[in-house]
């Protein structure tokens, strides 16, 4: 169960960027997975290498995953936004493709580790034990998301976002700065999934494949949880992380990446517009 949690977790700080992006800019990003394994790398590399102190190297990873994600968006997405659905599919696989090719050529195919004092000390409670760090993950997570909802119901840009959701073209009219809005929405996201990498990685290794896979199940997640729908999003992914471990505990570990898709699947069948979804707004 604390491993579904912790997996759910994970994804659902993945998911929770992914379906802003595609709430406020209409864009579905295959290379986000990427953001977590660079910004797990950037962890790594404050930690690891620099011998920065956790909470310090926890940070640094998405202080640059924030600059990575603005120069994304200034460069890429801002060159695809206008195109077709097609372009925007093609031109974000093929960033995701690159990115992990370059982490293999300058990193190498060799897993990274980076065990804290927090995942390998444990804690007891009437016979339940669990790492220390399984239990940051979890307090954490609570924390980012309730950041994350008062970020968008309360502050200027959060409210700004949640218009763009519903009418960009309005927006626009009105005097919103959709560049800038599209701009900390690609910031924000990058930043969550460098946060998630920084809370998992000391329970998991770090290799360049590792967004790929995680890419597809927050996709599954947002379809499931309702297209763009940031807090349905974030119910699927726990949803999805329980599963799975209960599918690895009782069927088999072999099965446990299939579950993801087979609830996307079923609800595209049965509720297209999501399990927790709204027709429109984030």
């Amino acid at each position: 169960m604390l491993h579904g949690l912790t997996l759910g977790s994970m994804y659902a700080m993945v998911a929770a960027g992914l379906a802003l992006m595609l709430g406020v800019a209409r864009l579905i990003n295959f290379a986000h997975g990427e953001f977590f394994m660079l910004g797990a790398y950037a962890f790594w590399l404050g930690y690891s290498e620099l011998g920065l102190p956790y909470p310090v190297a926890a940070l640094l990873a998405p202080a640059v995953m924030v600059l990575f994600g603005i120069a994304y968006q200034r460069t890429v997405i801002r060159a695809i936004l206008p195109r077709s659905w097609h372009v925007q599919l093609i031109a974000t696989l093929a960033t995701s493709i690159v990115l992990t090719n370059l982490a293999i050529i300058v990193l190498g195919t060799q897993p990274k580790e980076v065990p804290t004092a927090l995942s390998s000390r444990i804690l007891d409670v009437g016979g339940f034990r669990m790492a220390w760090q399984r239990l940051l993950v979890l307090l954490a997570a609570l924390v980012i998301f309730w950041g994350l909802h008062r970020f968008v119901a309360r502050t200027r840009t959060g409210r700004a976002m949640r218009a763009m959701s519903q009418n960009r073209e309005a927006c626009a009219v009105v005097g919103v700065d959709v560049q800038r809005v599209t701009m900390v929405t690609f910031a924000l996201s990058a930043a969550l999934a460098a946060l998630a990498a920084a809370l998992v990685s000391p329970l998991f290794n770090i290799f360049p494949d590792m967004g790929t896979v995680l890419t597809l199940k927050a996709f599954a997640a947002v379809v499931a949880g309702g297209f763009g729908y940031v807090n349905g999003a974030i119910a699927a992914s726990f949803l999805i992380g329980l599963t799975e471990a209960l599918a690895g505990s009782y069927v088999s570990y072999a099965y446990k990446d299939a579950i993801a898709f087979l609830m996307m699947i079923a609800v595209l069948l049965w509720r297209p517009q999501g399990l927790f979804g709204r027709r429109t707004g984030i």
